[in-house]
């Protein structure tokens, strides 16, 4: 206790002595004095863990590099926009705000070859107000309405710490091996055909929109800002009105089980199983109406684009413009010729988000983005034009199969559907549309997320066991 009440000493005795400093700014000492801030709280968790290396750290020298890191990234903001940008970096750390604005720099060459390295201003910036141990950037994934986030390549980058979420190592359950008698009552199971999961469902419509879309720069007061663990993105819908005619659609209704059931108690043998991420991260099957045209293009490079034109695909680029189809009706000649620049997938340790590209619309129904947004599980979000959406998030995935793994075998066999995400291109459907299912629609994408469902397989593998398997995909 002596030690870190002297230590306490010492930082505020330093912080006295920079507000003196003629060569530190006020701003500066008012985000060192919220880094110092960050760095004891994490210091006294490390004290509470006992951790033996915490008392190494001499809190002087800690703040002397933290003033050079500070004044070092607002250096590379660039001068006509540094006074506001470096307002909205103070308003994003003071009140831990993801609601404010990018605050950007321009990449600098060596960027792309520095993910681990302690010059990276993203990574300095989330160690500096987030994550004191954060290792590189593999570690972190953005949110979804952040245009600039460093994972997508552009000249400017965002530096703004709360614009980036962190990701876990490793994603793994741990799973019970179910008795022989259990074994032996599991039903024979079969995924639904495309024609059987779009019976009977007449989906909401909803429209996503960044949160910028729809209101002005948020105010400084404390009253109205969220943080960022009750934030949630602002979505209108179409209708105010629940319209769904199936309450329970067939093959999305598993997702409420976590939530309407409570899990029970297994004391069976458990292994813990992990995520593995295979080298073809997703599978794209294309349709027109309920037909499918041409070969499933297997995604492996971390962005892939789904446009209308007839450029040969290849691994990064899905081009839908030369697929033939002897049936093809003139509405979907239509259709194609306005699908343009298309829709802009990335997947990002394991999370996918859709970014539209085209000046059209398109409509995705995900299962776990629509849970995340509390809407019914079969809604159809339509995404405008260069809107970007996250339609699979691994660590809500993680959750719902752990839950479902103590619900049952049949129940972990289910989220299955939950792997799937169907996007139609320009035209959407659902209760506000005229095509009621996906397969009236002329143009539409069927996404299969290979990581996800191959855990699956593991996992029932492991429930199962060796000698009875059954496949997410069989």
């Amino acid at each position: 206790m002596s030690n870190t009440s002297s230590a306490s000493n010492r930082v505020a005795s330093f912080i006295n002595s920079v507000r003196n400093r003629r060569s530190v700014s006020p701003v500066v000492q008012r985000l060192l004095e919220l880094c110092v801030h960050y760095q004891q709280q994490q210091q006294n968790n490390q004290n509470n863990l006992a951790s033996p290396s915490s008392s190494n750290v001499n809190p002087i020298d800690l703040n002397e590099q933290s003033i050079r890191k500070i004044k070092h990234l607002f250096k590379k903001i660039p001068k006509p926009r540094r006074n506001s940008s470096i307002e909205e970096l103070e308003r994003a750390v003071l009140h831990k705000d993801s609601r404010t604005r990018c605050v950007t720099i321009r990449k600098s060459s060596d960027d792309t070859h520095e993910q681990s390295s302690r010059l990276n201003p993203v990574i300095e910036s989330c160690r500096l107000w987030r994550w004191s141990d954060l290792l590189n950037q593999d570690e972190l994934k953005p949110v979804d309405y952040c245009p600039n986030a460093v994972h997508y390549g552009l000249d400017n980058i965002c530096v703004n710490p709360y614009h980036y979420e962190r990701v876990p190592s490793t994603y793994s359950v741990h799973v019970p091996r179910l008795p022989p008698e259990a074994v032996q009552s599991i039903p024979d199971i079969h995924p639904p055909s495309i024609s059987d999961a779009a019976a009977n469902q007449v989906p909401e419509n909803r429209t996503y929109e960044t949160p910028f879309q729809s209101q002005s720069s948020p105010s400084l007061s404390p009253d109205s800002i969220a943080s960022q663990d009750s934030f949630h993105s602002p979505c209108s819908g179409v209708n105010n009105d629940e319209n769904v005619e199936t309450v329970t659609p067939m093959d999305l209704d598993i997702i409420l089980i976590a939530q309407s059931n409570p899990p029970r108690e297994v004391n069976f043998a458990s292994e813990q199983v992990e995520l593995q991420q295979p080298r073809e991260w997703c599978r794209l099957s294309y349709y027109e109406f309920s037909a499918r045209v041409g070969e499933q293009y297997p995604a492996t490079q971390s962005q892939v684009i789904i446009d209308g034109f007839t450029h040969p695909s290849n691994a990064d680029r899905f081009c839908l413009g030369g697929l033939t189809n002897i049936d093809r009706t003139l509405e979907t000649h239509e259709v194609r010729r306005s699908i343009g620049r298309g829709v802009k997938l990335y997947h990002i340790r394991g999370n996918v988000f859709a970014e539209c590209l085209s000046a059209n619309p398109v409509f995705v129904q995900s299962p776990i983005a629509n849970k995340r947004f509390s809407w019914h599980p079969a809604t159809v979000c339509k995404i405008p034009s260069n809107v970007r959406l996250q339609i699979f998030d691994n660590d809500e995935f993680t959750q719902i199969l752990a839950s479902a793994i103590h619900e049952g075998y049949e129940s972990v066999y289910n989220l299955t559907k939950m792997c799937i995400i169907r996007m139609s291109l320009v035209k959407g459907w659902g209760v506000d549309y005229r095509r009621k299912s996906v397969t009236n629609t002329p143009c539409w994408i069927e996404i299969f997320l290979d990581g996800p469902l191959k855990w699956l397989d593991s996992v029932l593998f492991t429930m199962r066991g060796p000698n009875q398997s059954i496949t997410s995909v069989s």
